[in-house]
């Protein structure tokens, strides 16, 4: 019965996963492409200190995003004649919240050296205000699973921003003009996922909310909303050790190696946001168990081959990117970072079980403890390893993390496996590795072969250990041609 149910809610939480895919890979394209050359034509103090302004936008940022969010989305999916309502009581109280955040810290921050430039600091706090608002956007899309508009609204806002950061690169306007890109991608973004929002039915005029709409949307978001903010420190906090113990070139070093993780976490964002309203939706216990479970499949097939190409190709990778300047120096530092990709996505996949379970309590327990160990961690290995340091602690901090959420889901009699998703993946990746350091070519070349070997011992063996991700796959496939 639960294969029955799962069926239908799989291929439309796959086909909604395929498309923020498809815009998310774009969009990495893009944010790539126009960090590669700020990283090839500013120098590693500027470069460092674009990234810590960011790093500081996207923290603060959280705060104001509280859990709104996700209130939204649990709230949403529930009961979708409430979602007109509950999004524009979510813009207001995102942005009531962030004008003076953002604001203050702005103020606070001017003059302190590990900030460097002040103006590129405002500047990417001014981007904040925008991104929060076309991120209510996405989350209202996900609610209707309904995907394309807001997708493509993605892409432009990536696009966008890769082309003024770029043309200010080519003027030569330095750090500021990368940051006024930035802002002025940002913009650009919101004003498509404006356009997008009209095809979802969530218009609401301020003017006819009420009290009860505004107490709706804030209802039960105070555990969530620490544990998200708690989440993204956990995400962004290593650099912000970095810069104040180590500096701007440190940053910059760590930056080139997170870039290229960040370029692969798209996996994790499109699963979840297509797999958490789905979850919302039922009350079996072995729909979401199934939920999971592939999710963590879909994960591991992206991420496990990532470590393996990390570790025997980092350098290499790193240096046909951002050029030799970095290629020494970060090659260890994604080694070590690398792991945390496949940790970040098993640990939000239960994340969204807990919060869909209603466990506010045990998601604040299992990030605050990361969290705790991340700190320790980098006070600790920054100032003997660096950046290295940072990577270091980041994996480890994913790791107890995600085996934190196991435990409160295992106290909630919720039992995902993680370990037998994973097996078809590991072989194939244990295949990868052999292959790489066996061959000695040019490293696209042998990135290529490595692909092909890994997709080929992938197949031979999910079709013998799980049948149904390939089934699953297929009846996508099918979907999408007809």
């Amino acid at each position: 019965m639960a294969e029955q149910v799962i069926s239908a809610t799989t291929h439309r939480a796959a086909r909604n996963a395929v498309v923020r895919a498809v815009a998310e890979v774009l969009g990495k394209i893009a944010t790539l492409a126009w960090t590669v050359g700020a990283a090839r034509m500013l120098s590693a103090d500027d470069f460092g200190a674009v990234f810590y302004a960011l790093t500081i936008m996207l923290v603060l940022t959280s705060l104001a995003a509280w859990g709104f969010d996700s209130g939204l989305t649990r709230r949403g999916s529930a009961v979708p004649e409430s979602l007109p309502r509950l999004f524009r009581a979510t813009q207001l109280w995102k942005t009531g919240l962030a004008v003076p955040v953002l604001l203050v810290a702005g103020l606070l921050l001017a003059g302190v050296p590990a900030v460097g430039s002040w103006p590129v600091l405002a500047l990417m706090l001014a981007a904040g205000l925008p991104e929060l608002w076309s991120q209510t956007i996405r989350t209202a899309a996900a609610c209707r699973q309904v995907s394309a508009g807001v997708s493509s609204a993605l892409v432009v806002q990536r696009v966008a921003t890769a082309a003024a950061v770029l043309g200010a690169l080519a003027a030569g306007t330095g750090a500021e003009g990368v940051a006024a890109g930035f802002l002025a991608g940002t913009v650009v973004g919101w004003l498509a996922h404006v356009v997008a929002a009209r095809r979802l039915d969530v218009r609401q005029p301020l003017r006819g909310l009420e009290r009860a709409d505004l107490a709706a949307a804030v209802h039960e978001t105070v555990l969530v909303g620490v544990s998200g903010l708690v989440l993204m420190l956990l995400f962004r906090v290593d650099v912000l050790i970095l810069g104040q113990l180590e500096g701007a070139e440190a940053v910059a070093v760590y930056t080139v190696a997170y870039r290229i993780l960040e370029t692969v976490l798209f996996v994790t964002y499109a699963i979840n946001s297509a797999v958490l309203p789905v979850l919302s939706s039922t009350a079996s216990s072995a729909t979401r168990r199934l939920g999971v479970e592939r999710a963590i499949a879909v994960g591991g097939f992206v991420y496990l081959p990532f470590v393996a190409v990390s570790v025997m190709e980092g350098r290499d990778v790193i240096d046909l990117l951002f050029g030799p300047t970095y290629a020494d120096a970060a090659a260890p530092v994604l080694a070590w970072l690398a792991p945390a990709a496949l940790l970040l996505a098993v640990a939000s996949f239960t994340d969204s079980l807990l919060h869909v379970l209603g466990r506010h309590r045990a998601l604040l327990a299992s990030s605050s403890v990361a969290l705790v160990i991340n700190v320790a961690l980098n006070l600790a290995l920054i100032p003997v390893l660096g950046a290295t340091g940072a990577a270091l602690s980041t994996t480890a901090s994913y790791l107890v993390q995600a085996v934190a959420v196991l435990v409160f889901l295992e106290r909630a009699g919720e039992r995902p496996s993680v370990l037998r998703p994973l097996l078809s993946a590991s072989g194939a990746s244990l295949v990868l590795v052999a292959v790489l350091a066996l061959i000695h070519l040019p490293v696209l070349a042998e990135l290529l072969v490595g692909a092909v070997a890994y997709l080929a011992t992938w197949l031979l063996l999910v079709r013998r250990l799980a049948p149904e991700q390939q089934q699953v796959l297929v009846g996508l496939l099918r979907r999408r041609v007809a």
